[in-house]
This record gives structure tokens, sequence and C-alpha cells, in this order.
């Protein structure tokens, strides 16, 4: 025989096929035991399934392959790709079985949405339907051979794309890898069959073959049979290989299914108002959308492209064309978000980034990956740090795809940036976190593309000034280019069009003319928002004479002329009342925080809905209202505020609308909260056990008293105190806080409901109104002191909370007689409100370190987290970002003299300095430590730092430029715990575990006179004086000693007693004292000159004493320790002042006083910071006895108090839950305070609404 053509001239290097030995089916096996796909026709699978058949209970059935003519038994009696025929040969029904097992493969990657792969098995699929044309219908070869190139070419191109492995990773050897077996075979067939025939590479290249030559020579194509056997088996064994590969594919999918629920927590809840601007009509734009399409094409092009211009260029609608021009989401990575100024509370930078990221998972890499974090919650969606949540997100996903062709690459549209932040737009913190994104998506890889549109706008040119994106400026006004004009032109064309057809009988169907449209696109200036303007201004009335008032205006673009017309046309002589809800309605819509309906915004100003519905039909020209009440464009906003405007009559003052809808505000509370606003029936039930909360609030508080009740503070802040505001604001102090705490409650924001407070804490005392203050200050930290509790459950602010209340508070003078059928308080209770002010809450670790800026307003805490965070001691918030750097724990921090900066030191050898108001690490990390950075200090002018590290050197360190300043200090021999300056900043001071203390100078770097030694272990501790004389150091070896600076001699006898380690002592602020801390739990005073101890040791720690700190005024020192407590100590006397500041759950790390001495803070490692007010600790001579110990469990779950059904009775406060025994109708609780309750006229259950007893009828 004469040797075969090579036919695999178009067929590129196949891979070595797996032994049959072990894969194929072992000589005299059953064919039957290898599984069949069911056909898909038999089984269809729906496009949004992530299941295959297989999963869906459809089983895959048995069959014996056919060894002769008869058809396979589990085939279909009909089928796309069979014949119908009563018999087939051996060669077509290994070829039957391979279309239909493909088709089958085709269903189940339709079905899990896997495009690549569905797209593959398509073009097997044709590949052999091909074959059995060929045998059946006698088609040409040439055809074929052709047709087998281009399949296979596109098979292993889809299978090769970008994601698949990804998707694959744990399955690809075992389905990649056998179905391009499985085509390597077939096209070795398909190779034997031609040569078989005799019809060579020639034939086909020089088109020889003739119908009659090409039948003649298959009818006399004979394959041997053992060849077609051989084939037979191999593609049986690609088949089972595929199968089981399969069946772990689907497994997978199924587990990506299991993804999406993680996924989602991603996606923004996009407000129902909120929709994509208009695109550009069709054929306009065109020249700038084929410039940004090729700008998205080309990886030479810096990765952000910003389009500019002036309002109402067109900016947003071709950010919308974008979307569909560029494909994505549908054949491009992507994702688009639209700012609107109204809706600034919602759409936010968070929201941006998130929704961003969703769309990104698309991208099985980007998926897998974040859906891996997310489930090992390593990503805090809520974190307010900004520059975290986009390297999480964005930034550190998209760097696992940095291969990606630039055709597939991610590209975002980001419309109306100018718009983020609302009214307060450069001001707000959502602004400038968008701004410092946006700069770091700059330094990604250039295929990651970012398109932004947006006015240019001082903080986005200085953004963009440095970044420098690709620039498309749209011109405008005189500068409008010819493109810009006929694109408006148009635009008009088409908007006439559609008016002419609703007057068919009065106006021509090429009404207006050219001649007017084109003088419109001239006086539009290049601006489609004022083209659309005029076409809604002539669409709200008689076409003609409408026409006439648009094209009266003055000027090029002049949008405020226009805006003119609009007013003057909708409202020709207007009275004085409909002038004034005008301008209601208007400023209400400008300044609300939220937008809302028609009807809302008519019952919050109290006007009639008609009346509403005129003004809003009259403004339809440049307002939507069909369903939030929005303006068209931001311009008209801008010219509303512009007093200078051509309708001053109608410009909007914003301090004036607040006020009006302050008052408002307070007016419908005032009238509409009341008593058990929810029905709730029992006392027993929990807000979130209630069925159908959510449709049923909907009923019970309206839109217009839940904005009320959420926003009135707000713009109570801009408004002036008049009488009839002062009386609403007193009103609500003393006859509706708890009314108000319901709605705050049911809707779950009462951690906003602090802040609403402190907004009228801090307007009450702007404007001096000191009778109300008293009253006002005591709200938040009734919300604070029961927090849990409001949020669980309405009926219990009455029956848990308000008896619990300090005796003394105003509110339980003001409030606690109209509620007498609850618990009373017999004897015992607080007195005052606990002197924790707040709980500063956000580290996920241990709170290493802690510090106050000198101003006393803020604390900076350093953390096991690896973070820094800086808090506002006023509200208990985190402020800004966390400070996020670090890679290990946070050892120490401190804040710079002015407050502007932070230092940080961390055990991952760095030194970081921080940028308070931005939250953004000021300049590089310095680095040049190679162990643990343990100590950091500002210099007392705050341009330099210094640290000591366990690499047992010190270096001093340049705040502006980030450089060491000098050398490192060398010459300790142990790890260096601390370093201190000195007040005048020449000197520096260290501590080491080399027993020894040093002191250096800053200038030269060199150590200043000998090493200070005496102490026998450790030195955990060292302090200069104020005076700058003296150093103060502490050591395990339990003394303390003081060392002059100038002889380096110890100055007077060691401090001696302790029992145990020092780990912490301080200078008092005048020099004359020392406070220490000690592992043998106590706390010392000793005179600073004569080194003796003052007055006898300070005890009542049941643990080590961590660390101390003296007052400003020298009069009080605090002790924090492992017994998980806080210590005030008088230093003349050495008596405890009050009782212990408890509420910590665990050891006491660092404790700080206040620059003013009011306030002390304390870090723990129970993940918090706490803030202790001082003017509110319990004070020795209330003599509380302690109580017995008699803990119940079965009584008290979680702080409730259960009756004999486990029904909650009544819930009690963390610091008074010990000690519940009740004999009949009395309770005892306390830990350090006895509380006897008397429970006779208490009311639960289904009777809680009788707590008001007689005075609910009276007020009646």
């Amino acid at each position: 025989m004469e040797p075969k053509p090579n036919w695999k001239f178009w067929k590129k290097k196949k891979s070595p096929k797996p032994t049959t030995s072990s894969l194929s089916t072992p000589a005299g096996t059953s064919a039957a035991s290898v599984p069949a796909p069911v056909a898909a026709s038999a089984t269809p699978v729906e496009t949004n399934s992530t299941i295959s058949p297989i999963v869906n209970n459809q089983t895959v059935q048995n069959s014996v392959v056919a060894t002769d003519d008869s058809p396979p038994s589990n085939l279909p009696e009909q089928h796309a790709c069979l014949p119908s025929r009563p018999c087939v040969s051996k060669t077509e029904a290994w070829l039957s079985r391979a279309t239909l097992f493909l088709t089958f493969t085709k269903s189940v990657a339709e079905g899990v949405g896997l495009t690549p792969l569905k797209a593959a098995c398509e073009g097997v699929v044709s590949l052999l339907e091909a074959v059995q044309a060929v045998q059946n219908n006698r088609s040409a070869w040439n055809e074929l051979v052709l047709a087998i190139k281009t399949h296979l070419d596109t098979f292993e191109q889809q299978l090769g794309q970008v994601g698949i492995s990804d998707i694959l990773e744990e399955v690809e050897s075992s389905l990649k890898g056998p179905i391009e077996d499985y085509l390597n075979d077939v096209t070795d067939l398909l190779a034997n069959i031609l040569a078989e025939s005799g019809i060579t590479e020639a034939d086909i290249k020089d088109n020889k073959l003739t119908i009659s030559v090409l039948v003649q020579r298959i009818g006399t194509t004979k394959l041997e049979a053992g060849v077609i056997n051989d084939y037979r088996l191999r593609l049986q064994t690609a088949q089972s290989k595929i199968m089981q590969s399969l069946i772990l594919y689907i497994a997978s999918s199924v587990g990506n299914s299991k993804d999406d629920a993680v996924l989602a927590r991603l996606q923004f809840t996009k407000p129902s108002n909120i929709s994509r601007p208009r695109e550009c009509v069709k054929g306009t734009r065109t020249d700038i959308l084929a410039k940004c399409k090729e700008w998205s094409l080309n990886e030479d092009t810096p990765n952000i492209l910003w389009i500019k211009g002036h309002p109402g260029g067109g900016k947003s609608a071709i950010a919308s064309s974008l979307v569909n021009e560029l494909e994505i989401k549908k054949k491009r990575l992507g994702s688009s978000f639209f700012f609107q100024r109204q809706n600034a509370i919602a759409m936010t930078t968070p929201a941006l980034w998130r929704t961003v990221a969703y769309d990104l998972a698309r991208h099985p890499t980007i998926r897998k990956s974040l859906a891996a974090e997310m489930k090992k919650e390593e990503i805090d969606l809520e974190t307010p740090n900004i520059d975290v949540l986009f390297q999480q997100l964005i930034q550190g996903p998209l760097t696992k795809i940095e291969d990606i062709p630039i055709e597939q690459s991610p590209i975002v549209v980001i419309d109306a940036l100018d718009e983020c932040g609302g009214l307060d737009s450069q001001r707000s913190k959502d602004r400038k976190d968008l701004i410092r994104t946006l700069d770091s998506w700059s330094k990604l890889p250039r295929n990651f593309k970012l398109i932004v549109t947006s006015r240019e706008e001082s903080d986005i040119a200085r953004l963009f000034s440095r970044t420098q994106p690709h620039t498309i400026e749209l011109s405008t006004g005189e500068k409008t280019d010819m493109q810009s004009k006929e694109d408006i032109q148009s635009f008009l064309r088409i908007e006439f069009q559609t008016i002419t057809e609703r007057y068919p009988e009065s106006l021509s169907a090429d009404w207006p003319g050219s001649k007017i449209i084109e003088d419109l696109a001239v006086k539009a200036g290049g601006l489609f928002i004022w083209a659309s303007t005029a076409i809604k201004l002539i669409e709200a009335g008689e076409p003609e004479e409408q026409l006439k008032q648009a094209l009266s205006g003055k000027g090029t673009g002049d949008m405020n002329s226009l805006y003119v017309q609009v007013i003057k046309m909708s409202f020709p002589s207007p009275s004085i009342q409909v002038v004034q809800n005008l301008l209601s309605v208007v400023g209400t819509i400008i300044v609300a925080k939220e937008p809302m309906r028609l009807s809302a915004v008519a019952q919050l100003l109290s006007i009639a809905k008609p009346v509403a519905e005129h003004i809003c039909t009259g403004l339809q020209s440049v307002m939507e209202s069909k369903e939030e009440l929005r303006f068209r464009h931001q311009s008209f906003v801008d010219f509303l505020l512009d007093p200078g405007s051509d309708a001053s009559n109608l410009s909007i003052s914003l301090g004036k609308a607040h006020e009006a809808l302050a008052s408002r505000c307070l007016k419908i509370m005032r009238n509409e909260l009341r008593f058990n606003i929810g029905t709730i029936e029992s006392s027993y039930t929990l807000n979130d056990e209630i069925p159908g909360l959510e449709s049923w609030l909907e009923k019970c508080i309206s839109p217009h008293l839940l904005y009320a009740s959420r926003f009135w503070t707000t713009h109570l802040e801009e408004a002036s105190p008049s009488p009839e505001i002062l009386d609403d604001v007193r009103y609500f102090l003393r006859n509706q806080f708890l009314f108000w705490l319901e709605v705050i409650s049911l809707h779950q924001l009462v951690n906003g409901g602090v802040v609403i407070l402190l907004v009228l804490l801090r307007w009450l005392k702007r404007h001096c109104l000191e009778d109300l203050i008293a009253l006002a200050s005591d709200m938040p930290r009734f919300i604070t002191h029961f927090n849990t509790l409001i949020l669980q459950s309405v009926p219990h602010i009455y029956l848990s909370a308000l008896p619990f209340v300090p005796k003394q508070s105003w509110i339980a003078k003001e409030y606690g007689p109209r509620y007498p059928n609850t618990l009373k308080i017999e004897e015992g209770g607080d007195q005052k409100w606990l002197a924790t002010l707040n709980i500063l809450s956000g580290h996920n670790g241990d709170v290493l370190s802690v510090g106050w800026s000198a101003d006393g307003q803020r604390i900076v805490s350093g953390s096991y987290d690896k973070t820094v965070r800086i808090w506002d001691v006023t509200t208990g918030q985190q402020q800004g970002s966390l400070l996020d750097g670090h890679n290990d724990w946070v050892e120490s921090v401190a804040f710079s003299p002015d407050g502007r900066r932070i230092v940080s030191g961390s055990i991952d050898q760095t030194v970081r300095i921080w940028d308070v108001e931005t939250g953004k690490q000021h300049g590089p990390s310095l680095e040049g430590h190679n162990v643990w950075v343990q100590s950091v200090a500002f210099s007392p002018d705050g341009r330099r730092v210094v640290s000591g590290s366990d690499d047992r050197t010190v270096r001093i360190w340049d705040v502006e430029t980030g450089k060491q300043h000098g050398l490192s200090f060398e010459g300790h021999d142990g790890w260096i715990q601390s370093v201190a300056f000195s007040p005048d900043g020449r000197r520096i001071v260290s501590g080491s575990y080399d027993r020894t203390v040093r002191i250096w100078d800053v200038e030269t770097g060199k150590q200043h006179g000998l090493s200070f030694e005496g102490h026998d272990d450790w030195i955990q501790s060292v302090a200069f004086s104020p005076d700058g004389q003296r150093i103060l150091s502490g050591s395990n070896d339990k003394t303390v000693r003081i060392w002059d600076v100038e002889t380096g001699k110890q100055h007077g006898l060691s401090l001696e007693g302790q029992d145990g380690f020092v780990f912490s002592m301080t200078f008092s602020p005048d020099g004359r004292w020392i406070a220490t801390g000690s592992s043998d739990k106590t706390v010392r005073i000793w005179d600073a000159e004569t080194g003796r101890q003052h007055g006898r040791s300070l005890k009542g720690h049941d643990g080590w004493v961590r660390s101390v700190a003296i007052s400003l005024d020298g009069r009080q020192i605090v002790s924090g320790s492992n017994d998980n407590t806080v210590r005030i100590w008088d230093v003349e006397t050495g008596q405890q002042l009050g009782s212990s500041l408890e509420g910590h759950n665990d050891q006491v790390w660092s404790v700080a006083f206040s620059p003013n001495g009011r306030q002390i803070a304390s870090a723990s490692d129970d993940k918090t910071v706490r803030v202790w007010d001082l003017r509110h600790a319990p004070l020795l001579e209330m003599s509380f006895k302690k109580a017995s110990s008699y803990l119940n469990a079965s009584r008290m779950t979680d702080g409730w108090i259960r009756g004999p059904n486990s029904e909650r009775l009544f819930w009690v406060a963390p610091h008074l839950q010990m000690g519940l025994f009740p004999p009949f109708q009395t309770l005892f609780i306390g830990q350090y305070i006895q509380t006897r309750l008397d429970m006779s006229k208490f009311v639960h259950g289904a009777a809680w609404t009788q707590v008001r007893g007689d005075w609910a009828e009276a007020s009646a």
C-alpha cells in the first residue's frame, strides 16, 4: 500500500495521548458501563440556571455503543443532528453518539453561562454535522476539510480565552484536556478516511475534485474493522473522561452559585428614582464616541479619559452612550456609575466602588478572588477607609488579570464627578474620598480604562493636573465646533418631528423649517441642555407661541435667559402666594437630603397637593416629576441660587430654605409623633419579631414624618433661632423625645440618633440657649447608655430604659412621672450617668496604644489589627478613614504638638507619619529598622520623630522629607523599649533591655556622656522631667531611678518598694511627683526630689497595673490594669476617687488624660477605646454597698429578665446584671451597688401600653 498523505498539514501539534490501558474500556467489557448523555432537546436547560441537566434530576442513561448496523438504543427517534434512517453504519454510529454528546455539552455550557465553551461546542457540533452531510449527501470534501480547520482553530482559541482556566482551575486538566483529545481523535479519523479515499493535499489546494471523482473515491473507501474499532474505543474513552470532568465542572459551577450570595453583599441598592441619563440621539456625537472608542483600545494612552465641559454640554448623554458603544457588560468587562447631586446620600464613593467590584466579578478570576476574601471576612464593606476599600475591591483583584488583552480589558464609566457630595461638593468627605481613589486608579496598568465626565472644578482640575489623563473638552459658546452644531440640529429635527405628529392638522411635517432649527442650534451654543430645555418649553404649550419665546432669549448658550422664559411662561402673573409656594417647593427640592415624591413634599410643606402639582407641572420643562421630584439639570439649580441672576425675585437663599424646612420638620413631628406609633401589641415581642414590620411601618410612619425625624437637625443647624422654631424645639425636648426614639428604633437608626442630637446640642450652644442645653445633653447619653435595648424593642424604651435612668438626670425628672406603671427603684440605682462618655469600637484586635491631640478633641489608637484610627471624642465616631498601611501590629502612636500629624511605630519594622485631615500617609514609610519598632515620639516642635527598635538602635526622622536625620544612634546591647525627646528637643533618652539608660544629642547623633547604669533588669520605660534636668527610668528589677541629665549620676535614692516589675511611670506636670504602676497590682506616688514614697501604696487593682498618667493640674492619677478596670486616685490623699471605671471586657493596656483633665481615654485588649467623663464618675461619698451575688442564669439571658414562660419582662444594663434574687415582687440587682426594685405596678406583655396610667388620660 502506498504511504498515506500527510493530512496533518492544517492541524496544530497535538499533545501526547494517554495510554488506553487504564482509561479505555477493557477487552470484553460491555460498553454499557460507559454513560451516555441525554439529548439536549429532550432535557432543555434554562439559560438562567447554574446547574446542569445532570443535577436537575436528569440521570445519565447507559447505552450500548453500536457494533453493527443497528442504531444505538438510547437515541431519540428524531434529533436535529441525526438523519432519520432505519439503520446506520458503524462509522455513522459513533458520529451520531459524538454529535449527541457534544450537543449535550453545549447545553450544559449554555446553562452555566460559559459562553466560550458554548461557542466551542457549537463549532464541533457543526463539524460533525458536516461529516454526516458528506456521508449522507456526498457534499464537497474540500469545504469539509477547510471547515474542520476553522472549527479547530476556533475551538482551541475559545478554550484558551483569559479567565476560562481560572474557572476550571481545579478541573482544567480533566475537562479541557479530554475535550482537546476528543477533537484530536476526530481529526485523526477524518484524515484516515480522506487518505483511504485517495484524496491528497494537492487535490484540495488545486480544487481538482469533481462530484463524480468524489463519489467514486468515497465508494471505494474501506477502513479496516480494527481501525474503526480502535477509534471507537478512543472516542469512547475520551467521552467517559469528559463526562466525569463535566460532573466535576458542574460541581464547581454549583460552588460558583454559592459565591453569588456572598458577592450579592457588594450590590448597591440603587434608589428607585435613579436611572441612567438619556443617550445621544442616533447619529450625533459620532466623532467624540469614535475618539473614546479609539482611546479604549490603545494601551499606550493614559488609563483615564476625562471628558470635561460646561454644564449642559451633553457629558452625561455621551457617558450613557459609551456604555452601549463600548458594549460594557456585554462583550467587554466593565461597569458604569452616574452621580446625581440630589441623590448624594445614596450615590456615594463606597457605593461606586462596590458597584464596580460587583460588575467586575463577572470575570472568573476576580470573582474567585473577591468571594474568597469575603468568605474569610477579610473585606469590611462598611469601613470608612475608602483607600482600603478601593485596594481590596478594585486594585487587588485587577492586578490578578494584568495580562488581559486590551479588547477584553475592564473599562469603567463614571459620570458627573462634580455632583458627588451633593451641595457640599468639594467640602464633602465623599468627594475628597473619590478624588483620592481616582488618583489611585491612575497608577494602575494602562489597560485598565476609566472614563470620567465632569465640570472643570478646582479640586478635579488639581487631580487631573497630577495624573495627566487623556482629555476631551466639549466646546460650547463661541468656541462651539461645527460638528456640535450639526449634532444639535439633528437632535432638534427629531424632537420637532415628535411635536408635529401631535398637531397633524396645524403644523407641517417640516415645521419649523431648517432656518429656525439652525438659529436654535446657534443659540444653544453647543449646550444640549439648552436645546433639550427649549424643546420641553415648546412642548409645554401652544408650539408656535412657545417657539417665539424660546427664540427671544439673548446671547449664545445663555441658559439663564432660557430659564427666565420658562418661569415667565409657566407663571405669567403670579400672585404673592404662588411665588411663596414656588419658592417653598423649589427650595425644598434643592436642600432636601434625599429626593421625595410630590405628595411627600406637599405634606412636608403643608400645602395642598393640587397646588404643589400646579407648580411642578409649570416647571416640567426643567423638572422630572413622575416619581421623585428632581431637576433635569444642575444648571437650573445654579440659576436659582445665583442672587445676581435675571430671576432675582425668585432666587433661593439656602439659609432660608433650610430654616423653612427645619420649621416644617418640627411642626410635623409635633403633630404626628405619638406614643406606640407602631401599635405594638406586646412588650414580649422584639422589633424584628413583628410579622410584616416593614409594610406595617409604611402605614404607621408617613414618608414625610420619617424624613423629618431623620433630618430635622440637619436643617436646623443652618437656621436662626426664631421664636417659632425655639418653641417647637422646646416642645420636642420636653414632650416628644421618647416618641421620636420609637421612630428611630423601628427604622434601625439608633446610632445615627446620637449624631442628630449632637447637632442639636451644637446649635443650642452656638445660640446660648442655656435653658435647653441641660435637657438636650442628657439625650445622647440616654441613647448611648441604652443603645442595645433601643435597637431591639420600642416598648422597653419605657419599661426597661426609663426606669433605670439616673435619678438626678433631666430625663428622669421630665419623663419619669409620666410613666408610673413600670419598675420603680426604691433603693440604690444610678444617681448620675456612668462615667463612660463613649466607647470607641472598630478595631479588630487588641488596642496597644492611645494618645490625645493637644486640643483634646481627638484620640489616636494603635492596634494588633495593624491599623491606626482617629476618634472624635464628642461623637465617639471614627474620624475619616482608618490609617491602614502597616503590615503588622502597631505598638506605639502619638499626635504631633499641633495635632496635624500622627506617628506610628510597628513590628513591621517601619515608622509611618499620617495626615490627620486627609487620613493619607504623609510621605513614604520611614524604613531603616530591621526589627520591631517599639516606641515613637514627636519632637516638641513637631519637625522630627524619634523611634526606638529591637534592632538596638535609635533613629531620628525628618517629618517633611521622610528621610533619616543623621546616622542611627548605636550603643545599646539590647532591645530598646522606650524613647523620648527632652522638652527643648535637643536631646533624646532611650531605655533598653541591656539595663542601661542613654542620652543622645539630636544634632550630632553622639551619646551624651556615659550610659546610666544601675538597674539589674530590663528597662521598660523612660521619661524626661518637665524641666528637662532629670530622667526617670522604670525597670523589671522592681525599681524606679532618677538620673541627673548633666552629670549622668543617679539623683537621690532608687525608688524601691514595688514587689513586681515597673510597667509604667510618669512625672507630674510640675515635676514634683512621680507615679508608677507595677505588676504588684499597686500604684505608688514618689517625691521626685527625695526619691521617697509619698504616702501609702494605692491598692485596689486585682491585676498588674499596666499604665499610669497624671492630670495636667497634678491633682489626679489614672491607672489601667489587667483586672479590666480604670481607677482614679487623689495625689495628695492617696485615696481612690469614686468606684472603679468598669466596662472593658479585657485587660487595659494604656490610659491618658485629656489636655483639659476632664476626660480619660483607655485602650484595652477587648478591641475598644473608652472615653470616661470625670464629671460623671461615681464618687465614694455615695457609699453604695456591694450586693450579694445570686446569679440565677435561668432568669436572665443576654440581659433580659425572663418570666415563667421565658417571656422577656425587662432588660438590665450590663453594669447592673449581678445579683438577681426575686423575693416576691422585689429584685436586688447590683455589682457594687444594691438596687431594690418595686414591681408592684409593673405592666408588661399585652398590658404594656398602660404604662402611662392616668397621665395618658390627662394628656389626652
